[in-house]
């Protein structure tokens, strides 16, 4: 009987107190987009610019959420911040494009050849970047996304690895323009880091990039589907917003998988018992110079008007070789968002006054995400 009392004594206790009764865990992120999940996540993504970047702020307060470290400035003005949720999830917040005095935020947006999604950079005289962001064979990458990721690469590994040490399991990576830019290229690294072995594999990883650019071809794309399959890796995007139509794409007969008609178009459509015109072959031999032709000017005016700017910012950087391609696709799960009415009229869309940001500043986003 006293030890049936003493039984009872100790569970009446436990019950009393919840820390007895259950340890107190967080619950695992969930794939796939979540409208509450990402509108509580917005204010943190506006914060990642300072109030003076964007003319205030203009999002709720973050809840239930704290800011816990903010990376140095680079080269090129990319910065990120990590907070901390009360269930101990961690978010990382990359900042998008700012207007900065030296025009060195745009700098690495207007630098846009594309270069081999693995290999390393010289970023400067003291660090080399090495980098893997996909396994299929021809993936490619926006250069100056690439060359901002290389400068947050080593605190946002150093904070990943702090934040596990510190027992997170649970990593939700947030951007915005810019910011989504390299959101797509550091998931890619991070998940790389994992599958290597150099980062701890029992993590979880979320992305939600908000008025994403396209950073990469066809291949990389593939890839990135690939290894956020199942709904990891969101994109979210204002069908009124210009910036996701952005790198700047053409697309020539060289970015085809091998397997096509256009190595022997005349050949296929004789295949298909449609026969060619008599001008067909000057024709499709214009078409087949236009994309080579095409790039190459692009290269000049990038040469002539970024290079200087990115190498006066980066004393020591050696360009790697430039694959002559802009054929840059979406990437991620789309997550389209609708205006209603409501938005209208904060946002009336008026095409002779208008200001170039106002579909694609984070307020926006977060009236859209709420309404939709």
């Amino acid at each position: 009987m006293r030890s049936l009392a003493l039984f009872i004594a100790i569970t009446v206790t436990c019950l009393a107190f919840t820390g007895c009764q259950e340890k107190k865990t967080s619950s695992a992120i969930l794939p796939g987009y979540d409208k509450t999940e990402l509108a509580a996540l917005i204010p943190v993504m506006e914060r990642a610019y300072d109030a003076s970047d964007i003319g205030g702020f203009k999002t709720p307060e973050p809840e239930g959420i704290k800011q816990v470290f903010r990376s140095k400035v680079s080269p090129l003005m990319n910065r990120f911040d990590v907070w901390i949720t009360k269930d101990n999830k961690a978010v990382i917040a990359i900042r998008g494009s700012i207007v900065d005095p030296g025009a060195l935020s745009f700098t690495a947006a207007f630098y846009s050849p594309m270069v081999p999604a693995t290999g390393k950079i010289k970023m400067s005289d003291t660090k080399t970047f090495e980098y893997k962001l996909a396994e299929l064979p021809g993936a490619a990458v926006h250069l100056g996304m690439l060359l901002g990721l290389g400068h947050i690469s080593d605190e946002l590994v150093s904070q990943i690895k702090e934040q596990y040490g510190k027992g997170v399991r649970d990593f939700i990576l947030l951007g915005h323009s810019q910011g989504s830019g390299i959101g797509f290229l550091a998931t890619s690294y991070i998940r790389y880091l994992q599958k290597d072995g150099k980062l701890p594999a029992d993590f979880r990883l979320k992305t939600y990039l908000i008025a994403a650019p396209k950073v990469g071809n066809r291949e990389y794309a593939y890839d990135y589907q690939k290894i956020t399959n199942g709904g990891w890796a969101l994109a979210v995007n204002s069908i009124l917003d210009w910036v996701p139509c952005i790198g700047l794409t053409f697309q020539a007969a060289i970015d085809f998988p091998k397997i096509s008609p256009f190595y022997d178009m005349k050949g296929f459509m004789a295949s298909i018992n449609f026969i060619a015109g008599p001008k067909f072959d000057a024709t499709y031999n214009q078409f087949l110079a236009l994309g080579p032709a095409l790039t190459k000017q692009m290269l000049t005016i990038i040469h002539e008007n970024v290079y200087p700017r990115v190498i006066k910012a980066m004393p020591g950087y050696v360009e790697p070789a430039l694959l002559g391609s802009f054929d840059f696709e979406r990437s991620g799960d789309l997550v389209p968002l609708f205006p209603d009415d409501g938005y209208y009229k904060v946002f009336p869309q008026d095409t002779v006054h208008f200001q170039a940001w106002e579909n694609h500043s984070v307020y926006p986003y977060y009236l859209l995400v709420k309404s939709n």
